[in-house]
């Protein structure tokens, strides 16, 4: 945490209406929280189950395309009073989002792979066998 400036949680709904600004009287607020993060004044902290609701959100609401949405999420992902546990493997999962792996959830469980299972994945969604490093299966391997 930045020293001087307090932990704030920040909701799905702040960083939704800071992207879409399409509210008029909440978007100017989650602009200056937001520009807080930016410029230093503010550091929050965001749960990954929340940065899950506002993908969900712009791929479902907004119709927004992966790419569109890594190219917003990732410059806030990556600010320094932006805090998420895990952030590599997010910022991981946002650039496994924008190289075709469709869905945020499944972006995440191939990040968790690569950094925790040397790229070992159950899974049934066969696409996945096409993510770089992964090893998908169905099944648990035999033992000798």
């Amino acid at each position: 945490m930045r020293q001087g400036t307090e932990l704030y949680s920040v909701d799905a709904n702040v960083i939704v209406r800071f992207l879409r600004k399409d509210h008029p009287k909440l978007s100017p607020k989650a602009w200056e929280i937001m520009r807080g993060v930016e410029t230093g004044r503010t550091t929050v902290t965001c749960d990954p189950v929340n940065l899950g609701e506002v993908v969900w959100v712009l791929k479902s609401v907004y119709k927004l395309s992966n790419d569109e949405i890594v190219e917003l999420l990732q410059p806030i992902l990556g600010a320094d009073g932006f805090l998420v546990p895990n952030k590599e493997r997010y910022l991981l999962a946002l650039q496994l989002l924008s190289h075709g792996v469709k869905h945020f959830g499944d972006a995440c469980a191939c990040a968790a792979a690569l950094e925790d299972c040397e790229g070992r994945l159950y899974s049934f969604d066969a696409g996945l066998s096409n993510v770089p490093g992964m090893t998908r299966s169905e099944s648990v391997p035999h033992t000798k």
